[in-house]
């Protein structure tokens, strides 16, 4: 009788035990969906504030090695949210433009990790000097519509040891420039 009863004790702290790492499972969970959700909003304002989404080659390898084109994707661009973004074909972007451009990064031939803007698009100020030496300079003179490839250098110095002192081409294509 003593040991039925001592058996029926510990199925119930056993049942206690496994309720309390699913309700912990789901309170975690909840709280992942909630911080996700939170994520997506930002990006979705700040996106239609600026035409795009900031997130880029810039933002995402800033926090992790340097920045694959630079140093903050929106650190030339503070403004842009208070303007249009023009999107007429064939306006030639000059030094001190603010526009949003796509590009994707590849090193010998492969793309690398942090080096897209994955088709969300990237503010840049021209001649801020917020991209890798010869990117800003390489990419004034085109006009938005185009799309075209760039070659550039990573500094030797570079945060992310797999990039520094390696040609890279980027393919870019220029989505507008902020009036």
């Amino acid at each position: 009788m003593a040991q039925e009863l001592r058996a029926k004790e510990r199925a119930a702290a056993d049942r206690r035990k496994r309720t309390q790492k699913i309700v912990i499972t789901v309170l975690v969970l909840a709280a992942v969906a909630v911080v996700t959700v939170g994520i997506i909003l930002t990006s979705t304002s700040i996106g239609k504030k600026s035409s795009a989404s900031s997130e880029s080659v810039a933002s995402a390898s800033a926090s992790s090695a340097g920045t694959a084109a630079g140093t903050s994707a929106s650190s030339g661009a503070s403004s842009s949210s208070e303007k249009t973004l023009d999107t007429t074909e064939g306006t030639v972007v000059e030094a001190g433009d603010t526009i949003n451009l796509d590009y994707v990064g590849s090193v010998d031939g492969v793309e690398f990790e942090g080096g897209s803007t994955q088709g969300q698009g990237a503010d840049l100020t021209l001649g801020s000097g917020t991209y890798i030496d010869g990117f800003e300079e390489a990419v004034e003179g085109h006009k938005v519509g185009e799309n075209f490839d760039i070659n550039v250098t990573f500094p030797e110095n570079y945060g992310n040891s797999d990039l520094a002192g390696k040609d890279a081409v980027f393919n870019i294509t220029i989505n507008g420039v902020y009036k």
